[in-house]
């Protein structure tokens, strides 16, 4: 393997992106590029990223505004700046630029989990052509708290857009979180049922998922979770993208699987036949990363790629 860091001005104008560009030792087959969710980074992702490297695939992935080592170099959590959708959908045209040009001829597939299905989602809903595959992990859809709870019209009146978020909003975003998981549950139990997962999550220092986030972050996450969920999304995806959509029935972020088949139905209901959905009985969040399932889950990521690439 080789490893390329790059870095690139945010579309904010204040941050600069650090994003990796994983080159794997056999002749490469096609490009993935991945993009991370809420409160995370996208070195979490390395068994993960290995295992595509040794399949043949090059991997491009960054860390948001806000997050990762990005905002561990600016010392700002939480904050995309104005417009945080605009901002980490163009940031994340930036990264696919510079992947591209460095392999034009090879086959470009999306990868995105949680928040990064999302942003997926809006690159897609912008048009998909160019794209040879989509890959939604931890789908962000059906989510109770965001659909019913968040008072959009009070979000976009809050006067102070950089101010931390009030504690209301978070408690209607991530409204039932933990709710099923037993007495006492811990408050990120939702990651994962393997407690070593949850852990790593929790102490990792480029994680930070408890850092405050902005009014104008939240504002931007939940138009950009409506963008991801509307029609704009159908009909931005060209009628022959394959689809693979993977999720945990244990997971509240997809509504415990019924989000993950309802955008699959949905996709199939408005023209787009190539759907492929598996969601992982008893599991949570980060199918990826749960130890019982993460080699099978990263055979149906690879199988799917591979397939996209010979088309």
């Amino acid at each position: 393997m080789s490893l390329h860091e790059v870095e690139f001005t945010s579309h904010n104008g204040r941050d600069t992106i650090f994003g990796w560009i994983y080159v794997p030792v056999r002749p490469p087959v096609g490009i993935i590029h991945l993009i991370h969710g809420l409160g995370e980074h996208s070195r979490r992702y390395l068994p993960l990223i290995t295992k595509l490297l040794d399949a043949g695939f090059v991997l491009a992935a960054d860390d948001h505004a806000g997050h990762g080592k990005t905002a561990m170099t600016t010392g700002i959590w939480g904050d995309a700046g104005d417009n945080a959708d605009e901002v980490v959908l163009a940031d994340e045209r930036t990264l696919a630029a510079r992947v591209r040009e460095q392999f034009p001829d090879l086959p470009y597939v999306i990868f995105g989990h949680s928040w990064g299905s999302m942003i997926a989602r809006g690159l897609v809903a912008g048009g998909s052509d160019g794209v040879a595959g989509l890959i939604l992990c931890g789908i962000a859809a059906q989510m109770h708290g965001i659909e019913s709870l968040v008072d959009r019209t009070a979000l976009a009146a809050e006067p102070d857009p950089e101010s931390p978020v009030g504690e209301a909003y978070l408690g209607a975003l991530f409204d039932g979180f933990v709710s099923r998981y037993g007495e006492n549950p811990g408050p990120t139990d939702w990651v994962a049922r393997n407690a070593d997962v949850v852990r790593d999550h929790a102490t990792d220092p480029f994680n930070n998922f408890g850092a405050p986030m902005s009014v104008r972050f939240i504002r931007g996450f939940v138009d950009l979770y409506d963008t991801a969920n509307g029609d704009g999304f159908y009909a931005g995806a060209r009628p022959d993208l394959p689809v693979l959509i993977l999720a945990g029935d244990a997971d509240p972020v997809t509504n415990y699987g019924e989000g993950a088949y309802h955008v699959a139905n949905r996709l199939i209901g408005t023209g787009h036949p190539d759907v492929r959905t598996r969601v992982y009985t008893g599991f949570r969040h980060e199918v990826h990363n749960e130890p019982e399932i993460r080699d099978d889950v990263a055979g149906e990521i690879i199988a799917f790629a591979q397939r996209c690439v010979a088309e």
